[in-house]
């Protein structure tokens, strides 16, 4: 009985993000007020507006593998391949810690060029990000459940970093980065404890 109630809620879920497509379906791209000249990974932008000026865009409500991370470089080739270049619409969310503009992107659908898809989204669908459940509680609960049906779906049919194994969070990987020392090049060790001696033996 349980499992039936966990698959009934799971083709619930699957018939949100089948209803995607009407999300920003108003949205019309000859009016995009932003051109994408730059994208740093998988969900972080440089954008040029109608003013010249570039502003960095982080993608709100997802959270991509880091570029060292593994299918990082996926992930942002992934996004490049449906932005760069292109003119975008972008909905605010906000500006984060680091001064980034948060924003749902929406661009041209790489199936029709006259229909615009909310970016962000896409890239859920296709497995290559995580839905950022931490910040969720800040999006429409529509949305909210668009995300993560669509970060649930990717998992089942093992798409994009889906199919590549065991996936760590972003989240976690930068975490445990920032716990772990840089390496010592080769021959650093040698030289500090050579100058160590030699301002030792200076102040005698």
């Amino acid at each position: 009985m349980g499992r039936a109630v966990w698959i009934a809620r799971f083709a619930l879920l699957a018939l949100l993000v089948g209803l995607t497509g009407c999300l920003g379906g108003g949205h019309s791209l000859a009016q995009a007020d932003w051109v994408v000249v730059a994208v740093h990974d998988g969900d972080t932008l440089r954008v040029r507006g109608p003013d010249a000026r570039l502003r960095t865009v982080r993608l709100a409500g997802i959270d991509a593998p880091e570029l060292d991370q593994p299918a990082g470089a996926q992930a942002r080739d992934a996004l490049r391949a449906w932005v760069l270049g292109r003119a975008v619409r972008l909905d605010d969310r906000g500006v984060d810690r680091y001064g980034r503009w948060l924003a749902v992107v929406r661009g041209p659908s790489p199936e029709d060029e006259r229909a615009v898809q909310d970016v962000n989204l896409a890239l859920l669908q296709q497995g290559w990000a995580w839905h950022d459940a931490r910040h969720a509680h800040q999006q429409p609960w529509l949305e909210r459940w668009h995300y993560r049906a669509a970060e649930l779906a990717a998992r089942a049919a093992g798409r994009g970093l889906w199919g590549q194994g065991e996936a760590l969070p972003p989240w976690e990987w930068r975490r445990a980065t920032r716990r772990s020392p840089a390496p010592t090049p080769p021959g650093a060790a040698a030289q500090i404890s050579e100058s160590c001696r030699c301002w030792s033996w200076a102040i005698r």
